[in-house]
Order: C-alpha cells, then structure tokens, then sequence
C-alpha cells in the first residue's frame, strides 16, 4: 500500500469496541496473574507504516522486553508486546519481590513470568480481534526477546516487509498502585488478512 491507512468514523467506533473488549480481557487476567489490581486506560489504535514506527516511538537505543507471538489461521501475523526496563521490573518486582536484576540476565522464572504478560496482552487482543471480525486463528507460544527497541522491531520485520509493510499500533497505559507505564502491542497482518479485517471493519 503506498499510502498510510485511513480510518472512517465506523472503523473507528469498532476498533474502540475492539479496544474495550481487548482491555476488558487484559486487565480481569493481568490482575489475576499478578495478584494485585491493575488498571487500563482506554488504548489507542494507529495503522502506520513499519518504517514510521522508529520516528514514531523514538526508543531504537533504549533496552526493552519485547515478546512476539505468531498467529495463524484466518488472522495471520505477528504480534509483539514491547514494554520498557521500568516496566518489566515493576512487574517482577511485584511478582517475585524486590530484588537487584539486570534485564539482560533474568532468570528462567523471571523469562517465564515476562513471556506470560506478554501473552496474556496479545492473547486479550487476538481474541477480541477474532471475536469483531469473526476470524479465526491460532497462536504460538510467545517468544521472549530482550534487546535495543530497535533489534527487537527488526526481528518481525525480516519476516513481514515482504508481505506487507502496514501495521496495527495499539498504545496502553497500565497504572500499578500510584505509578503509571506503558506498554505497545504491533501487529503485523499479512495482506490477506489486513485485506479482510479492514473489509470487515468497514462493512
């Protein structure tokens, strides 16, 4: 597609029903994984293209967890939950106590409990994705990566520019007791499926 993708009014309503779902689903299983309460606000949806996602984010040189998970079926892509240094500790801390930890040497617990988050994030999203659309699929089991932002974003990229350059950004805000994080969901549909959720969307 030569150009960014635009959202009529009705495509947008359904992807804030999208959006309700999907945080709906997101916070009810986080709050039970982690044993405290979490809150969401209301996501924000961007279709862009993969290369304005650097200017876009601005975080190419900065560490981060990034867990991607392959979907297949109807709804083919690849999703990736990024989340910062700030935000991973926060959540194992609160999950597994206080303790010194370097990102880039976690233990397999601690791998476990980040990989978990970032399939129940996605997972919310797929599900709620294939429950507007009526698109069915299957998913992987995720693939934690610890990197620069930038490494991470090129992983799936190796993989989807060929097929299709247009991505799905689903922006979160997530508020842990008094401190607030954010957390990025992106999805890379293959053209088909972009084809028929945008169809769908907009039937």
């Amino acid at each position: 597609m030569d150009k960014d993708i635009e959202l009529d009014d009705e495509t947008k309503d359904i992807l804030t029903e999208l959006g309700n779902i999907g945080t709906g689903n997101a916070v009810s299983s986080l709050s039970v994984f982690m044993g405290t309460e979490v809150r969401m606000e209301m996501p924000e949806f961007r279709f862009l293209k993969y290369q304005d996602i650097f200017h876009s984010l601005g975080i190419q040189e900065e560490l981060y967890a990034g867990m991607l998970i392959k979907s297949n079926g109807e709804l083919k892509g690849t999703f990736l939950f990024l989340m910062d240094e700030v935000f991973a500790y926060a959540v194992l801390s609160g999950m597994l106590g206080q303790k010194d930890r370097q990102l880039t040497s976690l233990d397999e617990m601690e791998r476990s409990a980040l990989s978990e988050l970032g399939n129940i994030m996605c997972g919310s999203y797929i599900r709620a994705l294939s429950q507007v659309t009526g698109l069915e699929t299957e998913v992987s089991v995720p693939d934690l990566c610890i990197d620069m932002a930038g490494a991470i974003l090129g992983v799936p990229l190796a993989r989807h520019l060929k097929i299709s350059d247009d991505v799905l950004m689903i922006e979160n805000v997530f508020h842990m007791g008094e401190e607030e994080y954010a957390g990025r969901i992106i999805f890379w549909p293959e053209m088909r499926s972009l084809r028929s959720i945008l169809s769908i969307l907009r039937e």
